[in-house]
Protein backbone atom coordinates (compact mmCIF):
# COMPACT_ATOMS: atom_id res chain seq x y z
CA UNK A 1 0.00 0.00 0.00
CA UNK A 2 1.04 3.51 -1.07
CA UNK A 3 2.11 5.71 2.19
CA UNK A 4 -0.43 8.22 2.10
CA UNK A 5 -4.50 7.54 1.22
CA UNK A 6 -6.17 6.06 -1.53
CA UNK A 7 -8.54 8.29 -2.00
CA UNK A 8 -11.84 6.87 -3.78
CA UNK A 9 -9.74 3.68 -3.97
CA UNK A 10 -13.24 2.28 -3.41
CA UNK A 11 -15.76 3.65 -6.16
CA UNK A 12 -18.76 4.87 -4.02
CA UNK A 13 -22.16 3.64 -6.00
CA UNK A 14 -24.50 5.77 -7.23
CA UNK A 15 -27.43 2.98 -6.83
CA UNK A 16 -30.41 4.31 -4.54
CA UNK A 17 -32.01 1.97 -2.11
CA UNK A 18 -35.66 0.59 -3.30
CA UNK A 19 -37.88 4.15 -3.16
CA UNK A 20 -39.26 6.04 -5.95
CA UNK A 21 -38.86 9.08 -3.76
CA UNK A 22 -36.22 11.49 -4.70
CA UNK A 23 -33.87 12.55 -1.33
CA UNK A 24 -30.61 13.80 -1.77
CA UNK A 25 -28.17 11.57 0.47
CA UNK A 26 -25.04 13.11 1.92
CA UNK A 27 -22.30 12.72 -0.52
CA UNK A 28 -19.15 10.26 1.03
CA UNK A 29 -16.05 9.83 -0.49
CA UNK A 30 -13.59 6.66 0.35
CA UNK A 31 -10.56 6.44 1.54
CA UNK A 32 -8.19 3.50 2.56
CA UNK A 33 -5.41 3.75 4.56
CA UNK A 34 -2.79 2.14 5.72
CA UNK A 35 -1.94 1.43 9.82
CA UNK A 36 -0.06 -0.53 11.98
CA UNK A 37 -2.19 -3.36 11.72
CA UNK A 38 -3.66 -3.43 8.23
CA UNK A 39 -5.91 -1.17 6.77
CA UNK A 40 -8.93 1.21 7.34
CA UNK A 41 -11.84 2.05 5.74
CA UNK A 42 -12.93 5.56 5.73
CA UNK A 43 -16.51 7.06 4.29
CA UNK A 44 -15.77 10.64 5.07
CA UNK A 45 -19.08 12.93 4.20
CA UNK A 46 -19.73 16.62 4.74
CA UNK A 47 -21.23 16.23 8.42
CA UNK A 48 -20.39 12.79 9.50
CA UNK A 49 -17.80 9.69 8.87
CA UNK A 50 -17.40 5.88 9.43
CA UNK A 51 -14.81 3.78 9.67
CA UNK A 52 -13.89 -0.11 9.30
CA UNK A 53 -10.69 -1.65 10.25
CA UNK A 54 -9.01 -4.64 8.38
CA UNK A 55 -6.66 -6.54 10.63
CA UNK A 56 -3.57 -8.62 8.34
CA UNK A 57 -0.23 -8.62 7.89
CA UNK A 58 -1.29 -8.72 3.71
CA UNK A 59 -3.65 -6.17 2.44
CA UNK A 60 -3.47 -5.72 -1.19
CA UNK A 61 -5.55 -3.41 -3.66
CA UNK A 62 -7.40 -5.16 -6.65
CA UNK A 63 -7.36 -3.93 -9.65
CA UNK A 64 -10.95 -3.71 -9.84
CA UNK A 65 -13.31 -0.79 -7.85
CA UNK A 66 -14.15 -1.54 -4.57
CA UNK A 67 -12.25 -5.06 -4.14
CA UNK A 68 -8.65 -5.54 -1.88
CA UNK A 69 -7.07 -8.80 -1.38
CA UNK A 70 -6.71 -9.80 2.22
CA UNK A 71 -4.58 -12.43 3.06
CA UNK A 72 -5.70 -14.21 -0.23
CA UNK A 73 -9.15 -13.66 -0.07
CA UNK A 74 -11.22 -11.61 -1.95
CA UNK A 75 -13.34 -8.35 0.10
CA UNK A 76 -15.50 -6.13 -1.57
CA UNK A 77 -16.29 -2.98 0.71
CA UNK A 78 -18.75 -0.07 -0.48
CA UNK A 79 -21.82 1.58 0.33
CA UNK A 80 -25.16 2.65 -1.30
CA UNK A 81 -26.94 5.74 -0.69
CA UNK A 82 -30.83 5.85 0.74
CA UNK A 83 -33.31 7.36 -1.57
CA UNK A 84 -35.47 7.46 0.91
CA UNK A 85 -35.70 10.36 3.74
CA UNK A 86 -35.89 8.75 6.55
CA UNK A 87 -34.95 9.96 10.72
CA UNK A 88 -31.40 8.23 10.55
CA UNK A 89 -30.28 9.60 13.46
CA UNK A 90 -33.79 7.27 15.09
CA UNK A 91 -33.93 4.29 13.56
CA UNK A 92 -35.60 1.91 15.68
CA UNK A 93 -34.64 -1.88 15.06
CA UNK A 94 -37.98 -2.63 13.18
CA UNK A 95 -37.19 -0.13 10.71
CA UNK A 96 -33.51 -1.28 10.58
CA UNK A 97 -34.50 -4.52 9.87
CA UNK A 98 -36.96 -3.65 7.71
CA UNK A 99 -34.68 -1.78 5.01
CA UNK A 100 -31.90 -4.52 5.62
CA UNK A 101 -34.48 -7.12 4.40
CA UNK A 102 -35.58 -4.82 1.39
CA UNK A 103 -32.01 -4.27 0.58
CA UNK A 104 -31.54 -8.11 1.01
CA UNK A 105 -34.09 -8.93 -1.26
CA UNK A 106 -33.63 -6.52 -4.14
CA UNK A 107 -29.99 -7.52 -4.63
CA UNK A 108 -31.57 -11.00 -4.53
CA UNK A 109 -33.86 -10.61 -7.58
CA UNK A 110 -31.01 -8.72 -9.62
CA UNK A 111 -28.62 -11.47 -8.84
CA UNK A 112 -31.72 -14.12 -9.49
CA UNK A 113 -31.85 -12.37 -12.83
CA UNK A 114 -28.75 -12.07 -13.96
CA UNK A 115 -27.99 -16.15 -13.03
CA UNK A 116 -31.40 -16.78 -14.35
CA UNK A 117 -32.03 -19.08 -10.98
CA UNK A 118 -35.08 -18.93 -9.27
CA UNK A 119 -33.83 -20.36 -6.07
CA UNK A 120 -30.42 -20.06 -4.33
CA UNK A 121 -30.97 -21.61 -1.32
CA UNK A 122 -30.40 -17.78 0.28
CA UNK A 123 -30.24 -17.54 4.30
CA UNK A 124 -30.07 -14.60 6.68
CA UNK A 125 -29.92 -13.71 10.06
CA UNK A 126 -29.48 -10.54 12.32
CA UNK A 127 -26.58 -10.31 14.18
CA UNK A 128 -25.84 -7.21 16.97
CA UNK A 129 -22.10 -6.03 16.96
CA UNK A 130 -21.08 -3.57 19.12
CA UNK A 131 -25.38 -2.71 19.39
CA UNK A 132 -25.36 -2.23 15.95
CA UNK A 133 -27.70 -4.49 13.65
CA UNK A 134 -26.16 -6.39 11.08
CA UNK A 135 -27.94 -8.74 8.58
CA UNK A 136 -25.56 -11.53 7.49
CA UNK A 137 -26.88 -12.99 4.13
CA UNK A 138 -25.28 -15.77 1.65
CA UNK A 139 -26.66 -17.51 -1.64
CA UNK A 140 -25.49 -20.44 -3.34
CA UNK A 141 -23.86 -20.01 -6.86
CA UNK A 142 -25.35 -22.35 -9.67
CA UNK A 143 -23.62 -25.53 -9.18
CA UNK A 144 -22.05 -24.68 -13.01
CA UNK A 145 -20.07 -22.15 -12.01
CA UNK A 146 -16.49 -23.38 -11.80
CA UNK A 147 -14.66 -21.20 -8.80
CA UNK A 148 -17.68 -20.01 -6.16
CA UNK A 149 -19.39 -22.07 -4.35
CA UNK A 150 -21.29 -19.24 -2.15
CA UNK A 151 -21.43 -15.61 -1.66
CA UNK A 152 -21.32 -14.04 1.63
CA UNK A 153 -22.72 -10.51 2.70
CA UNK A 154 -22.75 -8.85 6.06
CA UNK A 155 -24.94 -5.38 5.69
CA UNK A 156 -25.18 -1.98 8.49
CA UNK A 157 -27.13 1.53 8.12
CA UNK A 158 -25.21 3.63 8.51
CA UNK A 159 -26.36 7.30 8.79
CA UNK A 160 -28.35 7.55 4.99
CA UNK A 161 -26.08 4.88 3.63
CA UNK A 162 -25.91 0.76 3.22
CA UNK A 163 -22.39 -0.29 4.00
CA UNK A 164 -21.74 -3.94 2.25
CA UNK A 165 -19.01 -6.26 3.15
CA UNK A 166 -19.05 -9.12 0.55
CA UNK A 167 -16.75 -11.81 0.16
CA UNK A 168 -17.20 -15.57 -1.83
CA UNK A 169 -16.74 -19.08 -0.76
CA UNK A 170 -14.66 -20.35 -3.72
CA UNK A 171 -14.42 -23.97 -4.45
CA UNK A 172 -10.98 -25.18 -3.28
CA UNK A 173 -9.39 -27.06 -5.89
CA UNK A 174 -10.34 -24.21 -8.55
CA UNK A 175 -9.13 -21.66 -6.34
CA UNK A 176 -5.91 -20.08 -4.97
CA UNK A 177 -7.25 -20.30 -1.37
CA UNK A 178 -9.11 -22.40 0.42
CA UNK A 179 -11.37 -21.22 3.39
CA UNK A 180 -14.12 -22.49 5.26
CA UNK A 181 -17.63 -20.54 5.53
CA UNK A 182 -17.25 -20.30 9.39
CA UNK A 183 -14.11 -18.79 9.13
CA UNK A 184 -15.33 -16.71 6.24
CA UNK A 185 -18.82 -15.32 8.49
CA UNK A 186 -15.67 -14.61 11.08
CA UNK A 187 -13.62 -12.77 8.78
CA UNK A 188 -16.32 -10.17 7.89
CA UNK A 189 -17.92 -10.26 11.81
CA UNK A 190 -14.31 -8.71 12.80
CA UNK A 191 -14.63 -6.50 10.45
CA UNK A 192 -17.69 -5.61 11.37
CA UNK A 193 -17.18 -4.99 14.96
CA UNK A 194 -14.87 -2.42 14.52
CA UNK A 195 -17.48 -0.12 12.42
CA UNK A 196 -17.60 3.37 14.21
CA UNK A 197 -19.67 6.29 13.73
CA UNK A 198 -18.74 10.03 13.43
CA UNK A 199 -21.05 12.97 13.80
CA UNK A 200 -18.23 15.16 11.86
CA UNK A 201 -16.39 14.63 9.18
CA UNK A 202 -12.39 13.93 9.18
CA UNK A 203 -9.51 15.14 8.22
CA UNK A 204 -8.12 12.34 6.53
CA UNK A 205 -4.29 13.35 6.78
CA UNK A 206 -4.32 14.17 10.49
CA UNK A 207 -5.78 10.77 10.85
CA UNK A 208 -3.33 9.34 8.30
CA UNK A 209 -0.36 10.37 10.72
CA UNK A 210 -2.22 9.87 13.74
CA UNK A 211 -2.61 5.82 12.67
CA UNK A 212 1.17 6.36 11.50
CA UNK A 213 3.16 7.75 15.04
CA UNK A 214 5.78 5.88 15.77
Amino acid sequence: MKRLIAILFFCLSNFYVFSQATYKAEPFKAALMQTKTGAMVVYNGKKHSFTIDIISDSIKPSKHPNFVIVDNKVLQASIISFQSKLDFDNLDEEAQIKNLLGYMNYELDYVKNQLKSKDLNEKYEFIKLNDKIFIFWTYDMPKSNESIDKQCYLVTICFDQMLILNTPLTKGKQSYYTESFDKLKEFLLSIGKTLKLNNYSIDLNKLYNDLNKK
